[in-house]
């Protein structure tokens, strides 16, 4: 008999059991639900809102790349925060619809607008920062619990990473808004 064994893609050992976790399910739909939201109020802006000021700080983004930068580490810092307040849960779900929502209406501001440029400098780097977002909210809400085998001493190298992530994607998205404004 032929057997064909397809290796299986693993991301790396600690986040492939923290994916598969109705936590990280959870937020990932809390992200898409705020990532609606933005992305319909995004389409609904006009002059003058303030999602088009949001749009307009991303076209100035290369002169303010520790703005981003700071702003990024914000992001993924924010669960830190959340595990000292209560309700930790509600919280963190809520940092994730907040990320989805102005990522989304960042976006539909720019299709609005025909401005290609936002478009890539907000949507490419935040394949890397909503992921860094997503399992540092996860790792905080799993850490908090009682019986979690996610306790934030056993984090510290992943959370690391993810902190790590977010610099890139800020980085990133400096470094594409540079090129694109060339």
């Amino acid at each position: 008999a032929f057997t064909n064994d397809v290796e299986k893609w693993h991301i790396l050992g600690f986040f492939d059991d923290l994916v598969r976790t109705p936590v990280f399910l959870f937020l990932c739909a809390m992200f898409l639900c705020g990532a609606a939201a933005g992305g319909l109020t995004g389409l609904r802006a006009g002059e003058g809102d303030g999602a088009a000021v949001l749009s307009g700080l991303l076209a100035e983004l290369p002169a303010h790349v520790v703005q981003s930068t700071l702003c990024a580490l914000i992001w993924v810092l924010l669960p830190l925060v959340c595990a000292f307040l209560r309700p930790r849960e509600l919280l963190l779900s809520a940092v994730a619809a907040a990320r989805g929502f102005v990522l989304a209406m960042t976006v539909a501001v720019s299709v609005g607008e025909g401005n290609a440029l936002i478009i890539g400098a907000a949507g490419v780097p935040a394949v890397l920062s909503v992921s860094a977002l997503l399992a540092a909210c996860s790792m905080v809400w799993q850490g908090g619990e009682a019986t979690g085998r996610y306790s934030l001493r056993t984090c510290r190298m992943p959370y690391f990473l993810c902190i790590t992530l977010a610099v890139l994607s800020a980085l990133l998205r400096a470094a594409i808004a540079a090129l694109c404004n060339v």
